[in-house]
């Protein structure tokens, strides 16, 4: 059921308070998946959705931060405050965290999280269900498994591969979300602004919601749960004073993954790369290589978690271009932009068109054209000790509420391991026989390295056993609150070398589990 609270009648048919046995604030990622799995076990849930079913810019711009030092770009691009969230722009890439993200060897700059890999493992297998994704190897065992030949690249780099959803799959809008529209269990509400956690004795009992016109809406539940995102999930909690801070946790450690253009791939290069690193295709799902330092080359260099991969773009006027584009759109939900603005750059582009279905069909690779431009790209996180955080602003909103304030910075540490980190991934590529890329020359100076945040952010409410240095336990519960949960790359306790969201759904997963328990006891 959908109740959209800016209906002329919503206020009037008595939504002041309402009860479900779970209240889950976000229909983004997070929480379309919790709520699909805690209705499909037979729980009764309400959704709240602070934007509509389609993107708004009203709802937009309460994204707007202050950021006193460097600009994130994240938090204000990487967000999208709609039914769907970020899912409706998101790129589809799964990649799991290995033992070595989770459990770094001692002596690594890197923090270890308080779960283990099995913890996760069972979770990760159900997401690849979720999105039609097959359960191949992530790390090199990929390659005899699709047929392709071992790449050695030598001592201190593992490879493993990112598995990239279908476009049809991405947009959680458009599969589980038709879903939740259509479950009796599942109460969505859009245009439910939560401005709140309202309770006492360890206990949220009530959220309170505003519309845009800053009407009040109050919730209760049994159990709740934040899926509002990084920073507006951090942001909420200090909003709320009834949900303990003794130790001054809430907002602490929010960091992202930084990146920058460490080398252009010239044209005599590219052969080997797609012999030898595709792209690959299976089944739908592409599969693309990255290259990241191994947990002993992180102690012995001092390395923060890092890794390289390869980015492709063709040129948007080209066939290539313009399927993909095409593709986006659709996601997006942008019908009219889909066929208007891409089908006669496809049609100029029908030789491009044609041997990318080739090469897709038979061959199981991904085209790349002459015109495109391939770059080499590492990422790394960042320094979990650093002073990056989330606080309050004094200047409110358009609803009235406090602004985020973004403490953001790229750190010495982060800097260095890209200093270190580059000239040994060169030595090995050269030494497997790679041609010489066009290196970005040179990155001698740690301060004269440009990086950049790439989003999704992560931290502000970090997970953890010991209460005086994290927000949340190990079932994401927040300490000292006997019912109030987050679901949300804000619990990351550091970012290792991937993206977070796969793992973000992973703990998602298993947190419904963990909430059906519960509720049945």
């Amino acid at each position: 059921m959908h109740i959209d609270l800016e209906q002329r009648d919503a206020h009037q048919a008595g939504i002041t308070v309402r009860h479900s046995r779970v209240c889950i604030l976000g229909a983004g990622i997070a929480g379309l998946v919790l709520a699909t799995e805690l209705a499909a076990a037979g729980v009764e849930v309400t959704l709240l959705e602070a934007g509509g079913l389609e993107l708004e810019e009203r709802s937009q711009s309460l994204y707007e931060a202050e950021m006193p030092h460097t600009r994130h770009t994240g938090t204000i691009e990487g967000r999208f405050r709609t039914y769907g969230g970020s899912s409706t722009r998101w790129g589809g890439q799964l990649l799991s965290y290995p033992e070595d993200i989770l459990h770094p060897v001692p002596g690594s700059p890197s923090h270890a999280w308080p779960l283990q890999g099995t913890d996760l493992q069972p979770y990760y297998e159900r997401v690849l269900r979720l999105f039609h994704v097959p359960d191949l190897p992530f790390d090199a065992g990929l390659l005899p498994a699709l047929g392709q030949p071992p790449v050695d690249l030598g001592e201190g780099i593992a490879l493993r591969f990112s598995k990239w959803s279908p476009f049809a799959r991405r947009n959680l809008a458009q599969t589980i979300g038709k879903q939740c529209l259509s479950n009796t269990k599942i109460h969505l509400y859009t245009h439910a602004n939560v401005a709140a956690l309202e309770g006492k004795d360890g206990q949220i009992r009530r959220v309170k919601v505003l519309d845009y016109i800053r009407r009040e809406f109050y919730f209760s539940a049994d159990q709740f749960v934040v899926c509002c995102g990084t920073v507006d999930s951090a942001r909420l909690l200090l909003l709320s004073p009834d949900v303990p801070n003794p130790h001054g946790q809430t907002g602490l450690g929010f960091s992202d993954h930084i990146s920058l253009h460490a080398a252009e791939v010239p044209q005599a290069a590219r052969p080997t790369l797609q012999r030898l690193l595709g792209p690959f295709f299976a089944d739908g799902v592409a599969y693309t290589p990255k290259l990241e330092a191994t947990s002993e080359l992180q102690r012995e260099a001092g390395l923060l978690a890092v890794m390289a991969h390869f980015t492709i773009e063709e040129p948007e006027d080209s066939g290539i271009g313009a399927i993909r584009n095409l593709l986006t759109s659709l996601q997006r939900r942008q019908l009219k932009t889909a066929l208007t603005q891409n089908l006669l750059p496809m049609l100029r582009g029908l030789p491009d068109v044609v041997r990318f279905a080739w090469l897709l069909k038979v061959r199981k690779r991904r085209l790349i054209s002459s015109r495109a431009t391939v770059r080499l790209n590492v990422d790394l996180e960042q320094d979990p000790n650093s002073t990056n955080r989330v606080l309050l602003s004094d200047a409110t909103d358009a609803l009235g509420l406090r602004k985020a304030v973004v403490q953001w910075h790229v750190n010495d540490i982060e800097r260095e391991t890209v200093r270190r980190f580059v000239p040994i991934l060169r030595e090995r590529l050269r030494a497997a026989g790679f041609p010489a890329f066009h290196w970005n020359e040179p990155i001698t100076s740690a301060e004269a390295i440009p990086l950049a945040d790439p989003y999704p952010p992560l931290g502000g409410l970090r997970m953890g056993t010991d209460p005086t240095q994290s927000v949340v336990d190990t079932q994401l519960r927040v300490h000292r609150t006997e019912n109030l949960y987050v679901a949300s790359c804000a619990v990351f306790p550091s970012g290792g070398s991937s993206n977070p969201t796969f793992t973000m759904m992973a703990l998602t997963m298993r947190l419904a589990e963990h909430l059906r328990t519960t509720l049945q006891a």
